[in-house]
């Protein structure tokens, strides 16, 4: 995508809309890195409900219209509904008159309300575009997630994580046969083992600075304890065991103490649970801390 525009001036509202979901990890990584480039106002957020009983289609609703999405004077469909209607509305140049979009309604969700377009519903490139808007904003504090330079670093370990990690543990709860959970189970524990030892000699998962790879491994272990090894019985513990993971976590949120706002980690884990009935059926929620308390007992 196209880089963001910025504002004509600081009283101009962003033509951007986020659609985030607190339960979904590739959200939480957007809004962590929302959190870390200190972008909170200028690009504004909806939150989005799971209530895939109201839901039209893709399980996500939006919340009501607040004062800010009605100043803006952008499209009904924008702000009220369900995330569904958000794709409708933005492909109705291209469907035809009474026909519903087809593909799968996700979020993190980038929309430019002018045009009312998507601008990309892809977490990395949501994420890579953010950096680069918090980098060109005029006398703007902020954190750069992407040195100029090391793009080809942080991609590489982007990918080595998901797969054994961050994709590794939906492999394992959402594996069809003994064999796929072995080797899902397999990566999960290399994966453990790996990034302890990687934490162990340097203070963050690229070298001495926060990166984007340490936005998107935080959403994984936020939910590691309490979602993961249970409902998805993804295998290696508790994320207290590994103290150089455990010490980076307290690390991140030390030195970007905006982060433990930037999940709802009791909604986010207990999601799974009210779900994923397939891997639920009596939907029971067990005991989950809130991020401070879980922190606190690393």
């Amino acid at each position: 995508p196209s880089p963001l525009e910025l504002p004509n001036s600081s009283s101009e509202q962003s033509r951007y809309k986020l659609y985030l979901g607190n339960p979904c990890p590739w959200c939480h990584r957007v809004k962590a890195a929302i959190a870390v480039l200190n972008l909170e106002g200028e690009i504004p957020v909806t939150m989005l409900i799971d209530d895939a009983e109201k839901a039209s289609k893709g399980g996500w609703i939006l919340p009501a219209p607040s004062s800010d999405d009605r100043k803006a004077n952008i499209a009904e469909e924008l702000i009220t509904g369900d995330l569904a209607g958000v794709y409708n509305y933005c492909y109705r140049d291209i469907l035809e008159e009474g026909e519903k979009y087809k593909g799968r309604c996700t979020a993190p969700l980038l929309v430019d309300t002018l045009t009312g377009t998507i601008v990309t519903n892809e977490s990395n490139e949501i994420m890579i575009l953010l950096n680069d808007y918090a980098r060109r904003l005029p006398e703007h504090e902020y954190v750069d997630l992407r040195p100029i330079g090391r793009e080809e670093e942080l991609d590489e370990a982007t990918k080595h994580w998901f797969d054994l990690l961050w994709n590794g543990s939906y492999k394992c709860g959402f594996a069809t046969s003994q064999l796929a959970y072995d080797e899902a189970a397999s990566d999960v524990l290399k994966g453990l083992t790996e990034m302890d030892e990687v934490l162990a000699s340097q203070p963050y998962l690229v070298g001495q600075d926060v990166s984007e790879v340490d936005l998107k491994s935080f959403a994984w272990v936020t939910r590691h304890d309490y979602a993961y090894t249970v409902i998805f019985k993804s295998p290696g513990g508790r994320i207290a065991q590994y103290p150089h993971i455990s010490a980076w976590v307290k690390r991140l949120v030390k030195d970007y103490p905006k982060l433990l706002d930037s999940i709802d980690m009791e909604d986010a884990c207990g999601s799974y649970y009210r779900q994923l009935f397939m891997l639920n059926f009596g939907r029971i929620v067990p005991y989950i801390p809130n991020i401070r308390d879980w922190v606190g007992g690393l």
